[in-house]
């Protein structure tokens, strides 16, 4: 159910006090090092890794004239984990468990020098190397299955149930082609925690926070395009054995994520291109069969509509908001106030308090 801003003001404190924890290899920077942390940033998108990065103020030895901590707790490696919110009735939220893969440091000509660290979440590990491998006969899911055990992850998957006859990685880190993988099937592919998800987009479940602008909404900027738009996508493939032709179709409907009493991208194209086949996408690639033609028509046609709508915009700190889930807002109008899809945040706290930026993209309008 989704959260007006009323209710998560009395959850977290009225929004007096910003928090976070960030603990370097199980300890406390704060409680167990007493280090002075001047800003904490983590990035959550469906788009790559996660990213988090904070600055640290009080860990230069002007005795020394060295970085205390530099080599020791800022190791290249370190896991890390990112805890953000209130100081209220509800406990602060990880907002990214990773490592440590950046290390700056800056002495600037007034006050303390500083130490910059950064890093990626649990799946920065499979964006390294290329391999060449190759799977007979499994699911797209399986293969997953496969690649998630090599890091120790847990896994989150949905089933593709299509066995590709050959499913090839061909000079390609692990990440890529998981990559690969998710959008052939419309799927999102992203790492949470411990987990490794793989599964359809959350697109359609209820919102998780409602803004208003003006009340938690800072600003938002929301842009409709219909220029990618088509109005249908024909798969086509051969099949060997008996000589036919496979046809996969996806059309106006099975846009993912419809809001009622909103059109897709593939309606507004239908009403101005009125011949269909002006307003469709013929493509002809390697199929095995109809249900595998039409998944990926239906990919096809997700990641098209997906680029009807999309905008950015600002909140009051929100640890809610984050990437595969919904938010709606308000006050923007009768077109624009509607519920969007979360495709990217970043939270940020620093000495001007706590904000949240976000992206999202949506299939109708």
């Amino acid at each position: 159910m989704s959260q007006e801003i009323t209710i998560l003001q009395s959850q977290h404190g009225n929004f007096f006090t910003p928090a976070f924890r960030i603990l370097v290899d199980g300890k406390d920077l704060l409680t167990n090092y007493y280090m002075e942390i001047a800003s904490v940033q983590v990035d959550n998108t469906l788009k790559g890794a996660d990213r988090f990065a904070f600055t640290v103020n009080s860990t230069f030895n002007f005795e020394t004239r060295e970085f205390e901590h530099l080599q020791t707790t800022f190791a290249f490696g370190k896991p890390v984990e990112i805890y953000m919110g209130y100081i209220g009735n509800l406990t602060l939220k990880l907002m990214l468990r990773g490592m440590i893969t950046s290390v700056q440091t800056s002495f600037p000509s007034s006050g303390l020098p500083q130490i910059n660290i950064s890093g990626y979440d649990l799946s920065y590990p499979m964006t390294k190397g290329k391999r060449s491998d190759n799977w007979t006969d499994q699911t797209d899911t399986q293969v997953v299955k496969l690649i998630a055990s090599r890091y120790g992850l847990d896994i989150k998957v949905e089933d593709t149930k299509v066995k590709q006859p050959k499913t090839e990685q061909s000079q390609e880190s692990d990440f890529q082609l998981l990559e690969k993988l998710a959008e052939r099937n419309g799927f999102e592919m992203y790492v949470y925690d411990k987990t490794l998800h793989f599964q359809a987009p959350k697109n359609n479940v209820p919102a998780m926070v409602t803004l208003e602008w003006g009340k938690g909404l800072v600003s938002f900027t929301p842009e409709i395009n219909i220029s990618e738009q088509i109005s249908k996508v024909e798969v086509r493939g051969w099949d060997v054995q008996k000589k036919t032709e496979i046809l996969g179709v996806a059309k106006s409907g099975d846009e993912p994520g419809r809001e009622a009493g909103r059109r897709s991208g593939a309606e507004y194209v239908k009403a101005i291109v009125k011949d269909d086949d002006a307003g469709s996408l013929k493509i002809r690639i390697p199929v095995f069969s109809k249900q595998e033609a039409e998944q990926r028509a239906k990919a096809i046609l997700k990641k098209r509509a997906e680029m009807l709508v999309q905008g950015s915009g600002e909140s009051i700190g929100l640890p809610e908001i984050m990437a595969d889930t919904n938010v709606e807002l308000k006050g923007l109008g009768k077109m624009f106030s509607k519920t969007y899809y979360v495709d990217q945040s970043t939270h940020t706290i620093s000495t001007s308090g706590y904000k949240t930026s976000f992206k999202v993209k949506d299939t109708t309008i």
